[in-house]
């Protein structure tokens, strides 16, 4: 076998993507130079492949959807395909064990689900505004929050300057958490709130439910790309479940409840 080079995309989200293709591929026997921006990501695959810095080139396999976009399969799907996998071989999966017990300790002491709440910020951490309707209205999220207050530890997590402040919350570890701390706290916790994100990989890759709000002007966005971003396509499993920020309250609670009812509780 010669050492093959394999990237993603450049975000975290993608670097998850990424991690179950690797996992796949290196259960097969194969060798692999990883090009990433987050190594920690890849712990679990540490000893049995090469980490270099994330290039966009050359590197021998692509292993992210960005020229399937228009394809009727979902994201993860055109993960596979495009990094010349079958489209149902690879599990979306990340192995994972635990960096900072005293953290994670502390979460779990409280002996109710955790809940990971997701900071809101810029969509795909564009800076130039792209994308920015991508972004639901908060205060659904926050109607989600307050059904779940008391019954859950609300924990937020994600970095950088929220665009909307959430009341309710816990446990708030914004800006509080290296890359790792942040997958710890996502590998204990019982299941996550946001939207459309590095969230939906995260739930997904440890199997954990997701309540994710969309944004309607999202799905309506004149940007083709934006447009294409719909529950359809994103998300893989029946464990995430989705609204879109102009349903009735009716519904919101509705599938909150659905939501809490698939968290396990820790252990």
């Amino acid at each position: 076998h010669r050492m093959r080079s394999i990237r993603g995309g450049m975000g975290i989200g993608d670097a998850i993507y990424l991690a179950a293709v690797v996992r796949h591929l290196v259960a097969r026997g194969e060798q692999l130079e990883v090009c990433t921006a987050w190594p920690e990501i890849f712990q679990a695959y540490a000893d049995r492949i090469q980490l270099s810095p994330f290039r966009r080139s050359p590197v021998d396999v692509l292993a992210h959807y960005s020229r399937r976009r228009s394809w009727r399969t979902r994201q993860f799907q055109d993960v596979c395909i495009q990094a010349g996998l079958g489209e149902q071989e690879v599990d979306l999966r990340l192995d994972w064990t635990v960096t900072d017990p005293v953290l994670t300790g502390r979460l779990l002491a409280d002996g109710r689900p955790i809940v990971c709440v997701q900071l809101p910020r810029a969509p795909m951490g564009r800076t130039d505004g792209v994308g920015h309707e991508l972004l639901p209205n908060c205060a659904r999220i926050q109607e989600a929050i307050d059904r779940l207050r008391g019954r859950a530890l609300l924990v937020q997590i994600g970095a950088g300057r929220p665009l909307y402040k959430f009341s309710g919350i816990d446990v708030d570890l914004r800006d509080e958490t290296t890359i790792s701390q942040l997958f710890d706290v996502a590998s204990v916790a019982a299941g996550f709130v946001g939207y459309v994100s590095y969230v939906v990989p995260m739930a997904e890759a440890f199997e954990k439910p997701a309540l994710l709000v969309w944004s309607k002007l999202g799905l309506r966005s004149s940007t083709g790309f934006v447009r294409q971003i719909t529950p359809q396509k994103i998300l893989e499993r029946a464990s995430s479940l989705h609204v879109v920020d102009n349903c009735a309250p009716d519904h919101l609670s509705a599938m909150t409840e659905r939501f809490f009812d698939a968290l396990r509780l820790p252990g």
